[in-house]
């Protein structure tokens, strides 16, 4: 079973009623052990997109390093007064992904049943595939990442695939640009997609932005 370390930033959240709190922001609801989401600006682009997973009564975060201190910086706004804590444990933990295998490790990624399992541990393990690696099965299954295909605060969630993959629910109580992500859904056709090209004589040179080569 190919195994490997992604670049991740991780935060633990803690403190009363830590769950409710991140629920009432983000755009998925916590329900299972591990869930896509992310926090979007009032006008529903995209801040940041990130992993949750509950340990115990608290909370990890992981997400690409590329948008950690924007996140951090966001969530203590909207903090206030909650008892919340955020700590930053990316130099003790690490994220790693299995694939092409039932492994018994972490949780099955909820964006697609194949993408394999992701796995937070304060151990060192030793792995048996590279990024790219990774990256090539990831494409095959048309699932776009923020931290090697996208910026964000420029798109919404529809725009890269977040409402198809498991990252938001239309169902769940309010969270931060509810309104416009709603609206969108019922009253609009997305127009654009991420969608992956597959080939034998594609060059990078030969796509346009928001479209993938395998």
């Amino acid at each position: 079973m190919p195994i490997t370390k992604l670049e991740r930033t991780i935060l633990r959240l803690s403190g009363e009623n830590v769950k409710d709190w991140v629920e009432g922001l983000i755009t998925n609801s916590l329900k299972n052990p591990i869930t896509f989401a992310a926090l979007l600006t009032p006008q529903g682009k995209i801040i940041a997109d990130f992993f949750v997973t509950f340990e115990g009564e608290n909370l990890i975060v992981d997400l690409s390093p590329k948008f950690s201190d924007t996140l951090q910086k966001r969530l203590k706004i909207y903090k206030l007064r909650e008892k919340i804590e955020i700590t930053d444990i990316s130099e003790s933990h690490n994220l790693y992904v299995l694939w092409d295998g039932q492994g018994e490790l972490g949780h099955p990624d909820p964006r697609h049943t194949d993408l394999g399992q992701r796995y937070i541990s304060d151990k060192i393990i030793e792995t048996s595939a590279s990024i790219d690696d990774y990256n090539l099965h990831r494409l095959k299954l048309s699932i776009p990442d923020s931290h090697w295909d996208f910026n964000t605060s420029e798109l919404f969630p529809a725009d890269v695939n977040m409402d198809l993959i498991n990252g938001v629910d239309f169902k769940k109580g309010c969270f931060v640009g509810q309104e416009v992500v709603s609206r969108m859904k019922r009253k609009t056709t997305v127009r654009k997609r991420y969608r992956t090209i597959q080939g034998s004589a594609l060059s990078l040179g030969n796509i346009t932005a928001g479209e993938h080569v395998v």
